[in-house]
């Protein structure tokens, strides 16, 4: 009998034993919470490493608090004793002084804002690599920054198109005063953007950041699987993925790029309402082609029911995102620590940071257990297998080139040894063949390399506490 984990929240196991109605219901419930939940990814993902939407919507609403506080100049009879008598002048000419001088000063401090953020890509991009860019373009400070100095500036030569210097006009005391109010504010924040500027360009900042990142996608993962019933069975999804490949119905992406995000819910729901098997060839993160196979269909009659469904479940675009893709969190830490060991930089401290972080996020995916991808529907029959990631590979993904950048480094492979020994009685068991088999790459790069005797016996006296403790937690 086949092993299965029953992996369920807390409102499906109030569904179980429920009459196939309120399973439907359930699953309708869920399906809707799975296209919400890939809507906002959608909008987010698109929508928030782009500079101009934040700023676009602050100009507007610039132009409608502009038409506000004329409103209320024009209509309400306000007093000058309400304003502080340094803020308020009930002289035209003055007030247009002070606008005019007001509005400089901000447009200057909007131009060393865009410069800034120029110079930060800049860093951002030689310094920790361009993949890094969309994070620091993605910082809501930034975008909120761009956007009050942008929308003040506006604000303040819409006020002063208001201002009159003819006998009898009146003069736009509240848009006065709120232009004085709303320079103020953009100083303050400009000091507070070059603050959060200097912190995040630090590289310890920026990966821990990225780890945490890293964090969040175990934790959706983990969630996501709750609200399906998984096969552990590693024999019996072999085998249907193979009757798959051979008799199945092979359906080709129609579109060049990285698998972003796979909507796993739908797909089951697809595949079980076809009565068919969906084998996926891609994980999220794998690069795809057109005319490639995505995935296979079986039996391949229901290919037909299910092509549309595979083609809007599974997003292909440009870039690997950080939704589902584990292995690309760990990849941007990897760049991190490879361009500070380059000889250009060869900043041994920076890659000593980015593998004391690597080993915690290694520690975090080495206590779930491996997965087989296999997703079976209500009734228990395996319908969906996508590919899974191994703990291996993630391995590889973390150690494998630092190991080879820094082999001419003895810091760097002593480190990768302290991570191994510090991952190894909290992992679980079936990943410690892999970390026992990465800990004898270590040393048997050292004894290949160019060392000095004290730094090869500080290496294998490491390899050796390393060894003892995989040994103690097997």
């Amino acid at each position: 009998m086949a092993r299965r984990s029953r992996l369920r929240s807390a409102d499906w196991a109030l569904t179980v034993g429920a009459d196939r109605s309120s399973r439907g219901r359930t699953d309708m419930t869920t399906s809707r919470r799975s296209r919400l939940s890939t809507w906002w990814w959608e909008v987010s993902y698109r929508v928030g490493p782009n500079l101009w939407v934040t700023p676009l919507l602050m100009s507007i609403g610039s132009v409608l608090l502009f038409a506000f506080s004329v409103y209320i100049d024009r209509n309400v009879e306000l007093r000058l004793s309400w304003f502080p008598n340094a803020l308020i002048d009930d002289s035209a000419s003055d007030a247009a002084i002070l606008v005019t001088a007001l509005l400089g000063a901000v447009a200057t401090a909007l131009a060393l804002v865009f410069s800034t953020s120029i110079l930060t890509f800049s860093l951002a991009s030689s310094q920790l690599g361009p993949r890094l860019i969309r994070r620091f373009m993605k910082d809501p400070v930034t975008q909120v920054t761009l956007g009050a100095f942008l929308g003040t500036v506006i604000f303040n030569v819409l006020t002063l198109s208001a201002i009159r210097s003819a006998p009898g006009s009146r003069l736009p005391t509240f848009s006065v005063f709120l232009v004085e109010v709303l320079s103020l504010c953009c100083f303050g924040l400009l000091v507070f953007y070059i603050h959060r500027v200097a912190s995040t360009i630090q590289a310890p900042n920026v990966v821990a950041s990225v780890v945490a990142d890293m964090g969040k996608v175990l934790e959706d993962t983990a969630a996501s699987l709750q609200l399906v019933l998984q096969e552990d069975d590693l024999e019996k999804v072999a085998a249907v993925v193979a009757q798959s490949r051979e008799s199945g119905q092979p359906i080709a992406a129609i579109q060049t790029g990285y698998v972003e995000l796979i909507d796993v819910e739908r797909l089951l729901e697809a595949a079980a309402s076809a009565g068919a098997v969906i084998v996926l060839n891609r994980r999220p993160g794998q690069f795809t082609q057109v005319g490639q196979t995505l995935a296979w269909v079986s039996p391949a009659d229901a290919a037909g029911r299910v092509t549309k469904m595979i083609a809007e479940t599974v997003e292909i675009g440009r870039y690997r995102t950080l939704r589902q893709d584990l292995e690309f969190a760990i990849a941007q830490v990897v760049e991190i620590a490879l361009r500070a060991l380059s000889p250009a930089i060869n900043d041994t401290y920076t890659g000593l940071t980015c593998l004391d972080w690597l080993g915690a996020a290694m520690v975090q995916v080495g206590t779930y257990p491996e997965r087989t991808g296999g997703v079976c529907d209500h009734d228990g029959v395996l319908r969906l297998v996508v590919p899974p990631l191994k703990f291996d590979r993630v391995l590889k993904t973390a150690f494998d080139l630092i190991r080879q950048s820094g082999s001419n480094n003895p810091a760097i492979l002593i480190r990768i040894l302290d991570a191994i020994y510090a991952m190894a009685p909290v992992v679980r068991p079936e990943h410690l063949v892999p970390l026992r088999q990465h800990a004898e790459l270590v040393v048997e790069t050292a004894r290949s390399g160019s060392f000095v005797s004290g730094d090869v016996d500080d290496i294998e006296q490491r390899y050796s506490l390393t060894m003892a403790a995989l040994d103690a937690a097997s």
